[in-house]
């Protein structure tokens, strides 16, 4: 059985993980509907999630992301739970923290 200070590692690395993944992918330049180039603010208003939020999902290290947060950007991005996991799962392989 894992300890708890090992569980809590991989898990902060999974979560590490999937924020560089949405920054790569969705961060780097904020659009919205329309395509058009438009601030982070501004992003994150219609995302339904902070600034801040974003703020740190760009952290090198991530943080611990809620579901609700990936799913109000993928939801922004017009982009599906199951099309973002897979291409995630394509990018990381499924044992992140082995």
């Amino acid at each position: 059985m894992l300890d708890k200070e090992v569980l809590n590692n991989k898990n902060a690395l999974v979560n590490k993980h999937l924020c560089n993944f949405i920054e790569s992918k969705f961060l780097r330049e904020y659009h919205n509907q329309k395509g058009e180039v438009i601030s982070q603010n501004e992003y994150a208003k219609l995302c339904g999630i902070t600034s801040s939020t974003i703020s740190k999902l760009k952290l090198p290290e991530g943080y611990n992301i809620p579901m609700s947060t990936i799913y109000n950007v993928l939801r922004h991005e017009q982009y599906s739970l199951e099309q973002f996991f897979k291409e995630f799962e394509n990018a990381k392989g499924i044992n992140i923290p082995d």
